[in-house]
């Protein structure tokens, strides 16, 4: 009954969107631009692969001002992918510094052949945003809602108006249809698991990440873009298309007892291959020019355990020369900060830099032609040598290495920046993983933490408490943020969440959820691919036992969603 209810959304979409069958019209840039900003930081997004910029200045701020010009922490970042098909051809998307016109994605989702054409693409070149408050007043209000959608749609079209699947109320907010796809859009919880998403039945956004069950932050931005562009060609590389479909999440949780949240923010780049031959040889990248301040006086670096790489100040203030900083570039003041961006559930392989400078090797200069682009993503130098430790790391000699200045700086025997005592240009940096193989339909995804560091200490080549900090991020992640303020949280949800007793822990045959009085609606547990494997409707009052004798030994996530809110809990199994 789902699935034919699902079937049918479909075929009316599908009626919908008839008239944006694709011809391979070619696309045009997007134009698109939003701010999230749900917590101490500001960060601007674009719709074709480029973030934290406004195609002139940067705009990752943390703690912005509406009086002030703030100084920020990052100039913009990119997504690179490179492979090579078993003809030889190389397979490349990626995008930089757009401001020239110069673009590899385009705005829209691809059809499951792999195609788009300038209508899609022109209706697609949107952010769509919805803040965790905004949710919560909608869900306390939903009987109200149900009996008037017409109100709903004209005061909450964000929620509404959410790209997900199968959503029947889509086309009266934008005004076109969705895709006939098989695999979701925008991610959303799914209150009656009928796999289609309709706000009327208790539906709502949510991040959706692979192995976790949807969790609502303070604020979240979902949209989506693509490599084919009609048929236009890769300006930025001259590299030819992948077809692939790039689904993008942004969100920022708003934590009082977690401060390294506050000044984090999240990115997820859901990758669709839909083209139709092998590619191997595949990465997948990073790319970001990080500005701390002033760009002349900066240094770079990683943590090659952590997957984590980094800028830092060179001396004790910011700014070249003293405060100040050429082009009227705003500074900070006090102790310079760190910037960090942090590879969650997914390794880190490689790290080197680029840029323009005189003082850096010819063969670290930004890349031009295609074949650059996809040295760099290896983790090599854009003329094809290897990355070699100590001093620069390039033709020193030195042993082949995966990281650039991999050692904390203040180690006075590591290799870094600081100890190289090498000259700040303003270097661009690139962190990449080695997918390998990719075949037609497979799925990637690439998740990143954003952090910025106040230092309390103004010690040159300091990097203070970043990698406690980054320790701090992955860890809250590895827990599938269990227990990290939600988007839905209301004045008692503390209470709420010491409400909910587990044991035993790890389960063997049957554990007993207990959750006092609070009035309970559902239980899910979900496996580590975020398949709901257990499903209990309207539990009984005060405490329910799950048999899980039919479960693998491993980890799983319990979800108990009341009247009052919705807790996640891990769970072993054994």
């Amino acid at each position: 009954m789902k699935n034919t209810h699902l079937i049918l959304i479909l075929l009316c979409y599908a009626l919908r969107s008839a008239a944006q069958t694709p011809e391979n019209t070619p696309c045009q840039g997007s134009k698109s631009q939003i701010d999230l900003h749900g917590n101490n930081i500001q960060a601007r997004f674009l719709g074709a692969g480029d973030m934290f910029w406004d195609f002139k200045d940067a705009k990752f701020i943390p703690n912005p001002s509406p009086t002030i010009k703030q100084p920020a922490t990052i100039h913009t970042a990119a997504l690179w992918l490179g492979g090579i098909n078993l003809e030889g051809n190389l397979k490349l998307a990626a995008n930089s510094y757009r401001n020239s016109g110069k673009t590899d994605f385009w705005s829209g989702p691809l059809s499951e052949d792999g195609i788009t054409d300038l209508p899609i693409c022109t209706d697609w070149d949107r952010h769509f945003k919805v803040r965790g408050a905004e949710i919560a007043s909608f869900q306390a209000n939903l009987a109200a809602w149900v009996a008037n959608p017409a109100a709903a749609i004209a005061q909450h079209p964000n929620i509404m108006g959410w790209p997900g699947l199968g959503n029947p109320h889509f086309f009266d907010v934008w005004g076109f249809g969705l895709p006939i796809a098989s695999s979701n859009l925008a991610p959303f919880f799914d209150q009656n698991n009928d796999g289609a998403y309709n706000p009327l039945q208790g539906d709502y956004p949510a991040v959706q990440l692979r192995g976790f069950s949807p969790f609502v932050p303070a604020e979240m931005i979902w949209y989506v873009f693509n490599d084919h562009g009609g048929g236009a060609p890769h300006s930025s590389t001259d590299g030819n298309a992948f077809q692939m479909e790039v689904q993008a999440t942004a969100w920022a949780f708003q934590c009082p007892d977690k401060p390294v949240l506050n000044n984090t923010i999240f990115t997820s780049h859901k990758m669709i291959y839909r083209g139709t031959e092998q590619v191997d040889s595949c990465f997948v990248g990073m790319w970001v020019d990080f500005d701390l301040g002033c760009p002349y006086d900066d240094y770079i670096g990683c943590d090659s355990t952590r997957s984590a790489m980094y800028s830092y100040n060179r001396d004790m203030v910011d700014g070249s020369p003293g405060t100040n900083c050429d082009g009227g570039i705003r500074t900070f003041t006090g102790a310079p900060p760190v910037q960090s961006a942090t590879f969650l559930g997914t390794r880190m392989e490689k790290f080197i830099y680029n840029g323009f400078g005189t003082s850096i090797p010819p063969a670290a200069i930004h890349p031009e032609q295609n074949f650059e682009f996809y040295h760099y993503l290896t983790g090599s130098w854009r003329d094809g040598s290897p990355l070699t430790a100590g001093g620069n790391g390039y033709g020193g000699g030195g042993q082949r290495v995966n990281y650039a200045f991999p050692d904390d700086p203040a180690n006075p025997n590591g290799w870094s920046m600081c100890t190289a005592n090498l000259i700040p240009e303003d270097l661009t940096v690139l962190g990449s993983h080695q997918i390998g193989t990719l075949l037609p339909g497979q799925v990637e995804e690439l998740n990143i933490a954003w952090t910025y560091h106040p230092r309390q200490t103004d010690a040159p080549c300091d990097l203070g408490p970043t990698l406690a900090q980054v320790d701090s991020i992955r860890l809250m992640y590895d827990q599938f943020f269990s227990g990290v303020c939600s988007g839905l949280s209301t004045a008692h949800d503390l209470d709420l969440d010491a409400s909910l007793q587990i044991s035993p822990n790890p389960a063997g045959q049957t554990v007993t959820l207990q959750y006092a009085d609070y009035n309970a609606l559902t239980i899910r547990c979900f496996d580590v691919t975020g398949q709901v494997v257990l499903l209990i409707k309207n539990p009984s009052a005060e405490q329910t036992v799950l048999n899980v004798t039919g479960l693998v030994p491993g980890v799983y996530m319990l979800q108990l969603t009341t009247t009052r809110g919705s807790i996640v809990r891990k769970l072993m199994v054994e």
